[in-house]
């Protein structure tokens, strides 16, 4: 047996269903159920029974579902530590971001740090919240600027920054004339809406923003990038609402406006980003970067090209030793 198939029961025996595994692993259906095949032929029992309807773990399955977690989190733990032990003596810091840190705070730091050491080697990776929480979990990353984590983590979790609302319409939308706009004018216009299974957080920040005036947004079309929706925008299908750092973008057609009373309290995770990191590991260069944006990112950005001020009642960043994450 090998470490795909391991991975690939695991996500069957916790979903019970091979469409929601498949999908949860990014493998096609019949691929995952080679694998599991693979894997019973190997073992010679039988580990789950399926019908048409449903599968179901055999009592064989029951003690192998164990048995393949217990596998896998030590494969996890001597990978990680091997890691640890080899990053422990070099210069180098290898930091994760979302698109909402890369594109607002994140060079300015990267900026301060270089000067500060400039021998140390900097790897850089952006990617989405979940996966970032995946790599620095199993010691892939020293430090990782994200939304609040959505399971529970080993990872410390500190709040960075509070983002804003924007509008992002069509120049030529008649709501374009105004100076600032407030939640009850969006009710009824066409929305493009972040993708709900890609981007989650993004999805239920723009969701909680409706429903603070008891509305839902009429959705369009779904986008996943910042790019296709301002495309959307720009093709007329419809506005969106968007974090204040997409303010430093520019894009054909497309214009912002400030979005008066809408600063939810206390704020939603998706409104949210912070950086997580693993207190157990011992890293003088990942402690460094730390205090840097800790004295470097404000937890209300007042730079953007559309300023306002909005207030924030009971917002207070944790204090220097975190926060232990938690579900969100």
């Amino acid at each position: 047996m090998d470490v795909r198939q391991l991975r690939c029961f695991i996500a069957v025996a916790e979903e019970l269903h091979f469409g929601r595994a498949a999908e949860r692993l990014g493998l096609a259906p019949p691929a995952l159920s080679r694998q599991i095949s693979a894997l019973e032929d190997e073992l010679g029992v039988a580990l789950l029974t399926r019908t048409t309807r449903q599968v179901a773990l055999t009592r064989a399955g029951l003690i192998m579902l164990e048995e393949a977690k217990g596998i896998l989190v030590k494969m996890n733990h001597a990978s990680r530590a091997v890691r640890e032990a080899s990053l422990a003596s070099s210069k180098v810091l290898r930091v994760g971001a979302i698109d909402a840190a890369s594109s607002s705070f994140v060079p300015e730091a990267l900026v301060a740090f270089r000067q500060r050491h400039p021998g140390t080697e900097i790897k850089f990776v952006e990617a989405m919240t979940a996966a970032l929480i995946q790599m620095l979990e199993a010691g892939k990353l020293d430090l990782a600027l994200t939304r609040p984590p959505r399971k529970p983590t080993d990872c410390a979790f500190e709040i960075l920054r509070v983002e804003r609302p924007i509008v992002v319409l069509n120049e030529a939308h008649p709501l374009a004339a105004r100076e600032s706009l407030t939640m009850p004018d969006l009710v009824g216009e066409p929305f493009v809406v972040p993708s709900k299974r890609i981007r989650p957080f993004a999805y239920d920040l723009v969701m909680a923003y409706f429903e603070s005036v008891g509305a839902v947004p009429n959705v369009t079309i779904e986008a996943t990038e910042k790019p296709a929706m301002m495309s959307a925008v720009a093709a007329g299908l419809g506005m969106a609402l968007a974090p204040d750092w997409v303010s430093r973008l520019s894009f054909p057609g497309v214009t912002m406006r400030r979005l008066r009373g809408a600063m939810l309290d206390p704020p939603p995770p998706g409104a949210l980003v912070g950086v997580a990191w693993r207190p157990q590991q011992k890293l003088s260069a990942r402690d460094d970067f730390l205090s840097i944006l800790r004295e470097s990112v404000t937890l209300i950005d007042e730079s953007n090209v559309l300023p306002f001020t909005l207030p924030m009642q009971n917002m207070k960043r944790p204090t220097r030793n975190g926060s232990k994450a938690g579900g969100a």
